[in-house]
């Protein structure tokens, strides 16, 4: 992927769902206007990934960045969106990390306005569905059970992100790293049986997976760049471990990408030691650059990002930015 002559890059590590989190964001950053529009300038925007799951506004969420992405040239700016294993688990029929929310924001507007009374007329049910004489069993998490077995938008999502939907064809276009300057993005650390693909070897082979991919996650074929534990979608061994050998695989992949750092989401900040929610946290000596921060879970939700101005780093919350590197 060519490499934007934007002077300001910004990026935002997983969403986990939320929409919410991500107009704040880019509000925040005066990215877009009242009306959702873009409206920065020499801007580059960079999402790493993992949109979906544990939220419901996945949807809205890509929906919005694709049409930025189409509208940021305008203004001499770029917006990109990395592939996230959670894009690639979702599309392919593993959904174990989908929520009721997540489903129905693919249901119609009828649907969803019903829903409510649904589930009000299923837990008085639930609650007097026992044998005689008790015991009544703990209500909500049969309640929950209900819910994902009965929430329309289930099938409606499932098209949406299929071979021929709309987002699904979309999902499986997207990149899984691209280098801007020094830094490569990728949602998870390279080692370097990827990074000796290079940018454009990477993203041809996902896509090629893409194309031969079987209609479930689980049918991947091992090793597969969608699926791999070490793959670029998946790989925690260069933020986790701190020995010499990660050490030395990380400056080789570096060295064969032509990069001074890698920029990635996939491990969230607080399963880092030393790391927090709402906080960057710097690997490997700042080789590493850790944004995955835990956007759109817990109270209050953190909204950070990174930004890159004339080569420099820095962390952007909406009380100020920190120097992350020079």
């Amino acid at each position: 992927m060519k490499q934007t002559g934007a002077q300001r890059v910004v990026a935002i590590g997983d969403l986990n769902g939320s929409h919410e989190t991500l107009l704040a964001i880019l509000r925040g950053l005066r990215l877009i206007g009242r009306e959702e529009q873009w409206v920065a300038r020499n801007t580059h925007l960079i999402q790493l990934g993992d949109l979906f799951n544990r939220g419901g506004g996945a949807k809205p969420a890509i929906e919005l960045l694709l049409q930025l992405q189409k509208d940021a040239p305008a203004r001499k700016s770029k917006v990109s969106v990395i592939l996230g294993n959670h894009e690639v688990m979702t599309a392919l029929g593993n959904e174990a990390y989908c929520s009721v929310d997540e489903y129905l924001s693919f249901a119609t507007e009828t649907q969803r306005r019903a829903w409510p009374a649904k589930v009000h007329k299923a837990m008085r049910q639930i609650y007097r569905d026992h044998p005689r004489g008790g015991p009544i069993l703990p209500l909500h998490p049969r309640l929950d059970a209900w819910k994902i077995n009965n929430v329309p938008g289930r099938e409606a999502m499932r098209r949406a992100l299929g071979p021929r939907g709309r987002l699904g064809r979309s999902l499986r276009k997207l990149p899984v790293a691209l280098m801007v300057g020094q830094s490569v993005f990728s949602h998870a650390p390279l080692t370097p049986r990827w990074a000796r693909l290079g940018i454009d070897g990477l993203n041809a082979e996902a896509q090629e997976a893409f194309r031969d991919a079987p209609s479930f996650y689980r049918d991947l074929p091992k090793g597969s760049i969608l699926e791999s534990a070490n793959g670029p979608l998946w790989n925690r061994s260069l933020v986790k471990s701190k020995s010499t050998r990660s050490r030395q695989q990380l400056q080789r992949s570096l060295d064969l990408l032509g990069a001074r750092r890698m920029i990635v989401g996939h491990t969230m900040t607080r399963h880092i030691k030393g790391g927090k929610d709402g906080i960057i946290k710097l690997c490997q000596r700042g080789k590493v650059v850790c944004i995955d921060v835990g956007l759109g879970r817990g109270r209050p939700r953190p909204r950070t990002a990174l930004l890159i101005e004339d080569g420099a780093g820095y962390e952007w919350t909406p009380n100020g930015t920190r120097r992350l590197w020079r």
